[in-house]
């Protein structure tokens, strides 16, 4: 699972995203910040999805 957040609702969102994942057993989720351009999120998402699919 990859999660993205803008900055702002990340922060606002930051303690129940680890309190969630803390009681989940090996978590898969990668956050991404979506503040930079649409590109370089894009980008960002597709680099963990090749790292962690071994694509």
């Amino acid at each position: 699972m990859i999660c993205i957040y803008s900055s702002a609702k990340l922060q606002r969102n930051k303690y129940f995203i680890e309190e969630s994942y803390r009681r989940m057993v090996n978590p898969a989720c990668h956050e991404v910040d979506a503040s930079p351009s649409k590109e370089e999120v894009l980008n960002t998402v597709l680099q963990l999805i090749k790292k962690h699919c071994a694509l």
